[in-house]
């Protein structure tokens, strides 16, 4: 997956730290700052030359992952049409220009982000945008913890519930739920960390009565224990700034996430997610899946001539079709 060439051209053109490697250095410390705490409350965006490292070293990777989760969201949903996104520690806005790219019907677009620099670099992006939902949106500054959340069709918070402590996460995911009239949508990185706060919220939102559209094929308790863990990956493309950051050499990463998507109404039912990447064998494929039963292992032969030449097209987080 690519950003858009306005959004990777706005970037470019906005980048006012000429050096490759002073960007390097300040993708490293920003880095650092996460590790140290991620959930201790503090500022980690200290200066405008901070949000400039952000948006080269991480837009694509959110985008990529943010970009994935909504596509899943239209294949459960096939029929629901937002008209509204609130996008909650929206950062430079980059889930929005996610959303803006899939969902034609989107009318009006509310952000809340904590840092006021990166309120400004996201209203400078967003000038470069063909599309007037991403030029117009309403950008509020403010802590996501305090903030009156007004309803919108769909709510997004992405690579936020770890900046919270496990007291504020609870009260917060109750917050998104009831701003959201349509869906609910939380990405979180895909780590064993992660994982634990999107399961957390999961079984939250389904006591709060939330139909789970995505990644879960089923309302039931996560099957998933243990040091296992439910993740998904997407294949996102570097441009040469991008490499030139991150010393690499290869033209693209694999962002890791964990995500939940719960809706007001039943999505189209499917029978499975597949969990891992599918083995391709001589004359069959196997695939780890996540059932209405629990985990799975589900083998495909070529004398399944029809499934066979479906399931040669199934990645990694793709649903399962029912046999």
């Amino acid at each position: 997956m690519e950003l858009p060439e306005r959004l990777r051209d706005a970037i470019e053109a906005e980048l006012n730290i000429q050096s490759s490697k002073q960007l390097a250095k300040l993708t490293a410390d920003l880095s650092q700052r996460y590790r140290e705490d991620p959930s201790d409350g503090r500022t980690f965006i200290r200066s405008q030359a901070d949000v400039e490292a952000y948006a080269a070293f991480r837009m694509p990777a959110t985008f990529g992952a943010a970009g994935a989760v909504l596509d899943q969201v239209q294949e459960v949903l096939p029929a629901w049409q937002p008209q509204t996104l609130l996008d909650i520690g929206a950062g430079p806005g980059t889930v929005m220009w996610a959303a803006a790219s899939r969902f034609p019907s989107l009318k009006a677009v509310d952000l809340v982000e904590r840092e006021a620099d990166m309120i400004r670099f996201g209203r400078r992006l967003a000038g470069y945008a063909e599309n007037s939902l991403v030029k117009q949106a309403k950008w509020i500054q403010g802590d996501i913890r305090d903030q009156e959340l007004k309803p919108h069709d769909l709510v997004t918070a992405a690579y936020v519930l770890g900046e919270l402590d496990s007291g504020a996460r609870a009260d917060f995911v109750s917050k998104l739920w009831e701003a959201a009239n349509g869906t609910l949508v939380i990405i979180e990185p895909g780590t064993t960390q992660g994982f634990a706060r999107i399961r957390e919220a999961r079984e939250q939102l389904i006591a709060l009565g939330a139909q789970i559209a995505a990644p879960c094929p089923h309302q039931e308790e996560c099957p998933i224990t243990g040091s296992n863990w439910c993740h998904f990956s997407q294949r996102v493309a570097r441009s040469s700034l991008h490499r030139q950051i991150k010393s690499g050499e290869l033209g693209y990463e694999d962002e890791k996430f964990s995500y939940v998507a719960a809706a007001r109404f039943p999505g189209r039912a499917v029978y499975g997610r597949i969990l891992r990447h599918p083995q391709v064998r001589k004359g069959h494929i196997i695939f780890e899946v996540c059932g209405p039963d629990g985990l799975e292992t589900k083998i495909i032969s070529r004398r399944q001539k029809d499934l066979y030449r479906l399931a040669k097209e199934l990645q990694w987080g793709s649903v399962f079709p029912d046999e």
